[in-house]
């Protein structure tokens, strides 16, 4: 076992070698801390996770592939596995899982935690996406999370099985709303929000816009963004079915489809602040305001944005000596720096 941690050490190196003037070269084209580095992160099939039910199928089947969520033309892949650092499980790192916008967090805190070049400990973040994470941490099969908040569905399995957990909220992330940027709507009060995705708005005069039909994207009913809707926005009003069509299983799916959609300008969709701004950017969207205010890190860490929501760290109450280490480490100082320096908002 030790010989292949150090086999594992060697190949990080090389890696670290051949990756890293690439970045560099990156680095000097680049507009914000993450849209232009060069890495892959994994997605884990979630096959093997008990109990899940017929709910979460489409998802299941979307989130099997490696998924790259940084625009560059130089990519590289290298092994997801986590590094063993003894046989003995209190001296191994955590097995870390969690939502999908919370990936660069996972990654920095790894890098600061092992000392290990940030390019490694990217290719060594992998998530099963926010409801996923939730069951792998109940059925032994994830140690850590870096989440937000579960479904009602997952509560209820949270709240049935025998597992105590320990949740402490580290930062904020907010729900934003996104349409393509030929659409002259800029703000929406959430009244007309509630409005669009219940069904009673279909059209975007009904809005101050042109006479042009509304195309409301939603996702799927077990993923992280889509509780964050239901209980921020919708607050127990029950939404329009979508179309197939309009319910994208991955997030960067919707955010694509919305960009492209029918290339026409009449689509509205939603994510988390973080992914949509700084995982995901892409050319054709705009964020649009909510009630007057303009997501964004002031109006986000100032709790002006109205729809704004928290995320944690999990662990079981459990936990071996290794994941309670890594947990405090994570609410120090040292793992608030690197929540800021990942880009987050830190929870007050």
């Amino acid at each position: 076992m030790r010989v292949k941690f150090f086999e594992k050490i060697i190949v990080g190196v090389l890696i670290t070698l051949l990756v890293v003037p690439n970045l560099v070269a990156c680095e000097n084209n680049k507009g914000s801390a993450y849209k232009k580095e060069s890495t892959t992160y994994v997605k884990e099939s979630t096959s093997d996770v008990s109990e899940l039910g017929e709910t979460v199928t489409k998802e299941s089947e979307a989130i099997a592939e490696s998924t790259k969520y940084y625009e560059s033309e130089d990519t590289y892949e290298t092994s997801a596995d986590t590094i063993e650092l003894d046989d003995d499980e209190n001296f191994k790192y955590p097995r870390v899982d969690g939502s999908t916008a919370n990936m660069p967090l996972m990654a920095q805190i790894r890098s600061d935690y092992l000392n290990e070049p940030l390019v490694v400990s990217q290719n060594n973040t992998k998530v099963t996406t926010t409801d996923y994470a939730w069951r792998s941490l109940i059925d032994g099969k994830a140690d850590l999370l870096l989440v937000y908040e579960a479904s009602s569905e997952t509560k209820k399995i949270i709240e049935d099985s025998d597992v105590e957990l320990k949740i402490t909220p580290i930062g904020v992330d907010a729900l934003v709303f996104i349409e393509n940027e030929g659409n002259p709507v800029n703000n929406l009060s959430t009244e007309q929000l509630q409005k669009i995705y219940t069904g009673e708005y279909k059209n975007w005069k009904d809005v101050g816009g042109e006479d042009s039909s509304i195309q409301a994207f939603q996702r799927p009913l077990n993923s992280g963004s889509q509780t964050l809707f239901l209980n921020l926005l919708m607050k127990g009003l029950t939404p329009k079915k979508p179309l197939k069509n309009e319910e994208p299983a991955e997030m960067d799916g919707l955010i694509d489809v919305i960009a492209s959609y029918n290339n026409s300008k009449n689509a509205i969709g939603y994510s988390v602040f973080y992914y949509a701004k700084k995982m995901y950017e892409v050319p054709g969207l705009k964020l649009i305001s909510v009630d007057g205010v303009m997501p964004s890190d002031e109006s986000i860490g100032s709790n002006k944005y109205p729809f704004l929501n928290k995320f944690y760290v999990v662990i079981r109450e459990d936990a071996n000596n290794a994941t309670k280490k890594l947990y405090d480490y994570i609410l120090s100082d040292k793992g608030k720096e690197a929540l800021i320096k990942a880009g987050y908002i830190p929870a007050m």
